[in-house]
């Protein structure tokens, strides 16, 4: 669904803030410190990351927090990919002519690692949809041994994901079906209008095809040597690396602890999802993202626990990593909690809040309990008018959403985007201190006034962002656990009333069959979803706690 927008002028009420609204000299500190040069764009599993971990650690101690993390300590290791690098391996010969890896071609990053002999055969754009008549196979015989040369292009209105190949243009589905043709690697080229060039992201954890795969530029050679004789060699290693979260607790003997987190991590020198148009790499020092959440998380920390009004409550301070690379410390943390999930009240988290302007600032979740909007008018500073753009879904591309999965009420607080997000221009200089200063304040203050509430309560919300929404005719209704490095498809969340929900789906739950497909990744999970219409019914093998178990699907 569309994410409800509503506009709250809060009124002038509310507690008094936790410090003087002049004093953010430590939070400029903080941000100069994580943001700094030194800590080389805190990328998940650098050293400049582990910089960053240990300074937080150290504030952590200064603010009077007990570790929260493994063997007591306050860091929460985690397994990451990092990417791939290229072996000695990797070439592609032409005749005589050797073409060079990393310049003329790429491996992708589903590519299977090998050396592959045989004719060039172009099979067109490689795509297979019997229900629109479109097979580019059609004719095409004694495939077996060949390397098929594919069209990363489409045909008109291919890339528009309303299309009815859409579902079909997906260059790992595309490899796929060549593959399962007899193969033996795939070239992928662009000639037509459609000029995008695949940009391998090594860092996704995706099952491997058998054969070698990959992209090269030199479109006009391919095209000479169709039907003579080439070589590829594809050699992929993976940088498998470890990630740390910051867990520090706070403990006021409550009942209840409320969960307080900011991403630490960023880009380093311009990893994937970077906006740097520069040919050098620059150091993404991600000043607002998120460097000014972590000051904030940080100095909270340090006012809950010299106020005695707010000791009805427990709380967990985490400091996430691999959060730009899928959510990846928050959703390990959720799955391998340091404290009973059960006694979570609920959920704060601060990303990007450097840079208010117009007095606006994002509140994500607010749909997730019915006591968000009490609170929020309670917990609004007196000589403040604030102006709250509310956005209802506990579904979001930053930490809450792992917690939402789990059913915990959630808010996610964001001062807004800007033209140096994602790129080596975030630096300190340019956050106003004064406004992330007001946002520690209305937080503290949210906290204040939710210790004479009850433990809050949790309602689902029409979550914006539906897999396969766009892309096929039927949804399970699950939500996909995109650091899971094992084999099938692992369910983070389920939606209710959803199909899956009716077949008694559960988080955690690891979907290895569909029907009669196999499922070893998520992409692999969408190819075998796309086979299906509404009203099918099916068997779905899902791997439960060690064991198999059959569940009756209805789309």
């Amino acid at each position: 669904m569309k994410n409800l927008h509503l506009i709250i002028f809060i009124l002038f009420v509310g507690f008094a803030y936790a410090q003087p609204a002049e004093d953010f000299a430590d939070l400029k500190k903080h941000v100069e410190i994580l943001a700094s040069d030194e800590m080389e764009g805190r990328e998940t599993g650098t050293k400049g990351e582990r910089m960053a971990a240990d300074y937080i650690s150290e504030q952590f101690e200064l603010a009077g927090l007990v570790p929260k993390g493994d063997k007591g300590s306050f860091l929460q290791e985690f397994d990451v990919l990092a990417g791939k690098f290229y072996g000695k391996n990797n070439a592609l010969t032409l005749k005589k002519k050797t073409l060079q890896a990393g310049t003329d071609f790429y491996a992708l990053e589903f590519s299977g690692n090998g050396t592959a002999s045989g004719k060039l055969e172009s099979v067109g754009y490689g795509i297979v949809s019997p229900d629109e008549g479109v097979n580019d196979y059609e004719g095409k015989k004694k495939l077996r041994g060949k390397i098929l040369v594919i069209e990363t292009a489409t045909p008109i209105n291919g890339n528009n994901p309303h299309s009815a190949i859409a579902q079909f243009t997906d260059l790992r589905h595309k490899a796929k079906i060549a593959a399962e043709r007899g193969a033996a690697a795939v070239i992928f080229i662009n000639s037509g209008e459609n000029k995008d060039t695949p940009i391998p992201d090594y860092t996704r954890r995706i099952q491997s095809l058998d054969i070698p795969v990959v992209f090269t530029t030199k479109t006009k050679q391919i095209k000479k040597a169709l039907r003579k004789k080439a070589t590829i060699s594809t050699e992929l290693i993976a940088d498998e690396r470890k990630g740390y979260n910051v867990v520090g607790f706070l403990d006021n003997d409550a009942e209840n602890t409320v969960v307080i987190g900011a991403h630490y991590d960023h880009l380093g020198y311009g990893a994937f999802g970077s906006l740097h148009t520069g040919k050098e790499p620059e150091i993404h020092n991600g000043a607002d993202d998120n460097a000014s959440g972590v000051s904030v998380m940080i100095e909270l920390a340090k006012s809950l626990n010299d106020n005695e009004k707010t000791d009805d409550l427990n709380y967990l301070f985490i400091g996430f990593s691999g959060e730009e690379m899928g959510l990846l410390g928050s959703n390990y943390y959720v799955s391998e909690p340091t404290i009973s999930l059960e006694n979570v009240n609920y959920m704060l988290n601060m990303d990007m809040v450097g840079r208010i302007k117009n007095r606006t600032l994002t509140l994500q979740g607010t749909g997730t309990s019915p006591a968000w909007g009490n609170l929020i008018v309670k917990a609004t500073p007196q000589d403040w008018s604030l102006n709250i753009e509310s956005h209802e879904s506990g579904m979001a591309p930053t930490d809450i959403t792992s917690f939402y999965l789990k059913d915990i009420p959630v808010l996610s607080f964001f001062s807004g985007t800007h033209s140096d997000y994602h790129k080596p221009a975030d630096d300190p200089e340019k956050l106003n201190y004064y406004g992330m200063g007001q946002v520690q304040d209305f937080i503290y203050s949210l906290i204040l006034a939710s210790q004479s509430e009850e433990k809050l309560a949790f309602t689902k919300t029409k979550d914006s962002q539906k897999m396969g929404r766009q892309r096929f005719n039927v949804t399970l209704g699950v939500m996909p656990n995109y650091g899971f490095a094992g084999k099938g498809m692992k369910i983070d969340g389920v939606s209710e009333g959803k199909a899956a929900d009716k077949a008694g789906f559960k988080p955690d739950d690891v979907i290895v069959k569909i029907g009669d497909y196999e499922v070893k990744d998520i992409y692999e999970y969408m190819d075998a979803l796309g086979k299906f219409g509404k009203g099918d019914k099916t068997k779905v093998v899902v791997e439960r706690k060690g064991e198999e178990v059959e569940l009756d699907v209805e789309f």
